[in-house]
């Protein structure tokens, strides 16, 4: 059936992401764009737990009143019913909140439609292992965290089982609980083995833990993007023949079971019609400040107004002289904001830049833009959020979290950074954050409540790289601490608590 579209509202795509491999946000941003070419949406959006923009300064990004939120996870567990509900505030089905209406509709992965898209991932792998003679494995993380999260699994191991596929076994098999993964071999009687990452990205777990674990490869190596692909099927191991397929996330249909459960979620819940939003967009206000008070940076991004025949363009700042000669100064022309994300995925070593407000933006690039909305989409790939963070910060409407708040926040793994000393977050901040370490965000939060930071460069930096006029850039805002700041906590305290012990030992 038809998606109807939805001219006044707002899709929300919902990821994992990572701060150690770049692969791992590709398919959600590749399921963003399929949707927004076909226009079905006011505006598209995605965010991360683990990457920019955060679920917390995604809201901002988004102009319109009513906002559709799906999670582009495999199943419905710790993240979906306890992380992204309390990440976004929200308190059921739909939640009104700051002039705005989200509606939560359920996880990709527990659609209907998942079964086919296993079965079409393991036909393109193994298309010529009779199934009778085959085990398809279908794999994931396992977690204690919640018990849900292997369900999904588990229900699509039961469907195939059922249906007329014809695997001579279907099995589940997990990274973190049993039946372990790296146990593949002693689950199949039969010579064939398909595994089936049911993950939503080719990244750390499908790309580079799992293959070890399968012993496909020795030791893990770096990301897919990064290195040639990995796939040669098949593999001969343990006297089988092994067939391993990339995650079941990266197929394009994905896009469609995106929109799948929006209608379902229309057809469960009956939203009212929402009314536009009175708001002006951002992408209007962005062309304020271009083209009437004067702003032409932001970050490392220098931005240009009728260059050449375009509205709009954008380099990297210390590449402006280049930028305004005749046929750019031979830096690579790049038409339209698709290319913005990898341009700020890589610095010019080939480091991962997953906090976008790194100073190792790459140079030798011009981005020649059509439009405001171009511009917006580029913008905010390069520096997810703050543009529109900074349009509340100018109007005094932006709140701002501690680092307490942010840590207390924090559940599973993370939940320990909670226990850094204040000491030891003073001196985290002057470790890691301004300038001095490849950092060029304005910090906006403190401590707690009643304590500040201590003055350092970091603190009092002002979010504007370079030498050019401060009034005339839009400055990187810091309004809570990043997921990198948050690890180092949880480093740092570890730290702390093994220093007590040992001093006690003494």
């Amino acid at each position: 059936m038809p998606f109807t579209p939805k001219p006044n509202s707002a899709l929300l795509i919902v990821g994992h992401g990572s701060t150690e491999n770049p692969d791992s946000s590709t398919p959600y941003f590749d399921h963003a764009d399929e949707i927004r070419k076909r226009g079905l949406f006011a505006e598209v959006h995605v965010c991360f737990w683990k990457e920019e923009p955060s679920m917390r300064e995604a809201l901002f990004m988004i102009d319109a009143s009513e906002v559709y939120i799906v999670p582009d996870f495999i199943s419905e567990g710790y993240f979906t019913q306890e992380v992204i509900p309390r990440e976004l505030e929200l308190d059921g089905p739909t939640t009104r909140k700051n002039g705005k209406t989200l509606h939560y509709c359920l996880p990709v992965g527990v659609h209907a439609s998942m079964t086919d898209l296993i079965l079409r991932r393991a036909k393109e792998v193994a298309g010529d292992a009779p199934p009778s003679d085959t085990t398809l494995i279908i794999t994931g993380h396992g977690t204690g965290l919640n018990q849900n999260s292997t369900k999904a699994i588990k229900d699509q191991v039961a469907l195939i089982a059922e249906s007329t596929a014809g695997y001579a076994m279907v099995t589940d098999a997990y990274m973190e609980e049993q039946p372990f993964i790296a146990d593949w071999y002693k689950m199949a009687d039969t010579q064939n083995v398909v595994v089936v990452p049911f993950f939503i990205s080719d990244g750390l777990h499908s790309y580079q833990d799992i293959p070890v674990m399968l012993g496909v490869r020795d030791e893990i190596g770096p990301a897919a993007s990064q290195s040639e692909v990995f796939h040669q099927n098949p593999y001969k191991l343990r006297e089988k023949t092994l067939f391993y397929s990339s995650a079941i996330g990266s197929e394009p249909l994905l896009a469609d079971v995106i929109l799948d459960q929006i209608s379902d979620f229309d057809k469960t819940h009956h939203p009212a019609a929402p009314s536009p939003s009175e708001n002006p967009p951002i992408s209007d206000q962005l062309k304020q400040l271009i083209r009437r008070s004067g702003i032409n940076q932001i970050g490392q991004i220098q931005i240009y107004h009728d260059l050449c025949e375009y509205p709009y363009a954008l380099s990297h700042i210390e590449d402006e002289d280049l930028a305004t000669q005749p046929a750019y100064g031979g830096l690579d022309q790049y038409y339209g904001p698709s290319k913005a994300r990898e341009l700020s995925t890589y610095a010019e070593d080939g480091e991962y830049r997953f906090t976008k407000g790194k100073t190792n933006l790459r140079r030798g690039w011009v981005m020649l833009l059509e439009n405001e909305e171009d511009l917006r989409l580029a913008l905010d790939q390069f520096y997810p959020a703050l543009s529109a963070l900074f349009l509340r910060f100018k109007e005094g409407e932006l709140p701002v979290e501690t680092l307490r708040e942010k840590l207390g926040r924090q559940t599973g793994m993370y939940r320990y950074a909670g226990s850094i000393s204040d000491e030891g977050a003073q001196k985290l901040v002057q470790k890691v954050c301004g300038p001095a370490h490849n950092c060029a965000k304005r910090i906006l939060w403190q401590l707690d409540e009643h304590t500040q930071l201590d003055d350092s460069e970091a603190s009092r930096f002002d979010g504007i790289p370079g030498n050019g006029p401060r009034e005339s850039a839009i400055p990187l805002l810091c309004r809570e601490a990043c997921n990198h700041f948050v690890a180092e906590c949880r480093k740092a305290a570890k730290a702390e608590f093994d220093n007590k012990t040992v001093a006690s030992e003494a």
